[in-house]
């Protein structure tokens, strides 16, 4: 009894002590060298802190220091209709459902199986039903002919080197990656929203400004025109006042269209059509105030915030599973079957006679020559993890220049705003003494139309470089990776059901397209 007892248990003890091995390395996180603080950092960094009453920037809520209510507005409905989002969302829900569905060839298979014909052949229904009931004794007691088998089969391909417990690993790493791709959209999605906000009040100030030079240009030139009906002036003042006036004029046109193209662009990533939010966007307004001091923080934080780079590492983790599962590939597959049913001679067949039958067994295949495709899959799934490697690496290399680079586009922009404040002033006074000088006669009218021209374009570049400012601010806090916090998360998925309840159910309920 002793040996016979342990020819029957010691195998189910081996196995189950197999089930736990899974061939191939494990993930245990990336790694990736970073530098302290960021290259435009450390000036900020003190002129930070120097102001304890300077507000923070939460990087989760960059764009609410801009304190633009429309804005804010605007950003809450992108996010709820923007159909880049509703994307992400949906290949996020595949992967997760993707991974639900390989956890179900880990697991037994259960068919129920049937088939009958009627022929000059012996056997006929043995080839329309699963090989364990067609393997069943069809010696009947009364007899010659199998015409019916009915019966239920199960299978069961054990996992004992875990190929398949690595797949559904592999496919879970998939969905943290199609997390972090969803996040990484929302964040594209606020900072291209924040921007055209920018650009359409950027380009509304362009527009007033300029509107404001065309009637100071359409007075000069109503001066000049009357001064040369009193015979004060010459024919040449009053054409260069013409010509000032059609050119200020004729810039009016193309930034008005401007301006259109950018409220469309807003609308489109709201999820609109430009009609629907025509006159709600084209009412002018101005330039979103940024901050004078930020704060990028350290490089490390961009591990944790940066979607790209998450994305990039749950992709470094799927591909280190799926080394595993081309690993198991190399060893032996085996599985258990067992069938239980009935067979018969009937169908016009005489005498009528019914069997019960059954079976079990295991199956095993093990590769013996295959001239080494398996091996160099191996080989292959190892150097596509080693470029995800390496693409993880690059992937940080990349934001910590992106903030770097953001960073210094942002301090220099505020330069050039400061100076061409002061430019501008001095332009506008430039103007005053030049036209104070031709009305006295002191000067030519060149002076006065030059001083004006002067000062148009500086009024111009001024309003550019605050869009531009604003621009930095936005890129600058896109590097950072902030903005994907607010997202609840995805909505629960619907537990599958088995084959035959599904099959009922989406015959009586028919999901709709959308």
């Amino acid at each position: 009894m002793r040996p016979a007892f342990l020819r029957r248990v010691l195998p189910a003890c081996v196995l189950a002590a197999l089930q736990g091995c899974a061939l191939g390395p494990d993930f245990h996180g990336a790694k990736a060298s970073l530098p302290e603080h960021y290259a435009q950092a450390p000036s900020t960094q003190v002129s930070q802190d120097s102001n304890p009453g300077a507000d923070a920037i939460d990087p989760a809520r960059w764009w609410a220091s801009l304190h633009d209510p429309v804005l804010d507005g605007l950003l809450a409905r992108a996010l709820a209709g923007n159909p880049s989002l509703e994307i992400a969302l949906t290949r996020l829900q595949e992967a997760r459902t993707f991974e639900m569905a390989l956890v179900g060839y880990a697991l037994p298979r259960i068919d129920a199986a049937s088939g009958g014909g009627r022929g000059t052949g012996s056997d006929l229904s043995r080839g329309r039903v699963p090989a364990s009931l067609g393997s069943g004794d069809h010696n009947l007691a009364s007899g010659s002919r199998i015409t019916q088998i009915n019966g239920v089969d199960v299978v069961w391909d054990l996992d004992i080197f875990g190929r398949f417990r690595r797949e559904i690993e592999a496919a879970r790493y998939d969905a943290q990656a199609a997390a972090a791709a969803r996040d990484a959209v929302q964040i594209a999605v606020t900072a291209d929203l924040v921007r055209a906000y920018v650009d359409l009040r950027g380009l509304q100030m362009q527009l007033a400004v300029l509107r404001q030079n065309l009637r100071a240009a359409q007075a000069l030139q109503e001066i000049v025109q009357a001064r040369f009906d009193r015979g004060m002036t010459n024919e040449l003042d009053l054409t260069l006042a013409r010509r000032q006036y059609a050119t200020v004029q004729a810039a009016v046109a193309p930034l008005a269209a401007q301006v259109d193209a950018a409220a469309y662009a807003i609308a489109t990533l709201l999820g609109a059509y430009p009609e629907d939010l025509h006159e709600e966007l084209l009412t002018p307004g101005t330039i979103p105030e940024v901050p004078e001091r930020v704060s990028p923080g350290q490089p490390l934080e961009l591990l944790r915030r940066r979607p790209d780079i998450r994305v990039a590492e749950w992709e470094l983790a799927a591909a280190t599973a799926r080394i595993g599962v081309a690993t198991a590939n190399l060893f032996p597959q085996l599985s258990i079957g067992a069938g239980v049913g009935a067979q018969a001679q009937n169908l016009g067949y005489t005498p009528a006679s019914r069997q019960r039958i059954w079976t079990a067994g295991y199956g095993a295949i093990l590769p013996l020559l295959d001239f080494g495709t398996l091996d160099s899959l191996v080989n292959l799934a190892e150097l596509q993890m080693r470029e995800q490697l390496l693409n993880y690496k690059r992937t940080v290399q990349a934001a910590v220049q992106d903030v770097d680079t953001a960073m210094a586009n942002f301090r220099a922009q505020q330069q050039r705003l400061a100076s061409l404040g002061e430019a501008v002033l001095a332009a506008q006074r430039a103007t005053e003494l030049a036209s104070q000088r031709y009305d006295r006669g002191l000067s030519d009218f060149l002076n006065v139309i030059d001083a004006q021209r002067q000062e148009y374009d500086l009024e111009g570049q001024y309003a550019v470089a605050q869009t531009s400012l604003a621009e930095d601010f936005v890129a600058l806090y896109r590097s950072l990776g902030g903005g994907w916090e607010q997202f609840a998360g995805p909505p629960e998925l619907r537990t599958p059901d088995p084959a035959i309840v599904a099959m009922f159910r989406r015959i009586l309920v028919r999901s709709p397209v959308q």
